[in-house]
């Protein structure tokens, strides 16, 4: 009798993020240093020198890893020229964590702060073009504070200098709009 097979593999959830890499032994490397990731799999191709797939697991979470593959159009976000989407940690320690992840050399693109949302929270980019937000959770905010501080946090009152020269550009932007005749 054989055993039974399990559709998902132990470890794993629905939905596992798969991070295109130029080099996946690098890439390993660097979130290894940055984040603690721990390496469960490494996968060589046909010549045995160059990893072509890689598993690691930062906290409880499995995150799979795969080199480019330009002939067949997988690129990672920095071969690209973009920032396409960012990997979220919830950490115990962000200003721990996120220390060691610039020593490793993430760059800051957000710099840590207290969110209204009850979060510590920045956001890093990594070498590849990926960007990470980290946070702690530092205060239980009820939906209804959060509408609050929302609301707050996203007034904005500024007062325009007398002095200040509005761009060219913005002026006639406001012209044709004051002469379009199309309501919006």
């Amino acid at each position: 009798m054989t055993k039974k097979v399990s559709p998902i593999p132990r470890g794993y959830r629905t939905a596992t993020t798969c991070l295109t890499v130029f080099d996946v032994d690098s890439a390993v490397a660097f979130y290894q240093a940055a984040f603690a990731a721990e390496l469960l799999t490494r996968h060589r191709g046909a010549d045995e020198t160059v990893a072509i797939h890689a598993t690691m697991k930062i906290g409880n979470s499995i995150i799979a890893l795969n080199a480019e593959a330009p002939e067949q159009g997988i690129l990672s976000p920095a071969s690209l020229g973009v920032c396409s989407n960012q990997v979220h940690l919830y950490l115990d320690d962000v200003d721990t964590s996120w220390e060691r992840a610039v020593e490793a050399g993430a760059q800051v693109h957000t710099p840590l702060y207290d969110a209204y949302w009850g979060d510590r929270t920045g956001i890093l980019l990594d070498g590849n073009g990926y960007l990470w937000s980290m946070a702690s959770k530092i205060e239980n905010v009820s939906q209804e504070e959060v509408a609050r501080r929302s609301q707050a946090w996203y007034q904005v009152d500024v007062e325009i200098p007398a002095e200040v020269e509005i761009p060219v550009a913005a002026m006639m932007v406001e012209e044709t709009l004051a002469d379009d005749s199309v309501a919006v």
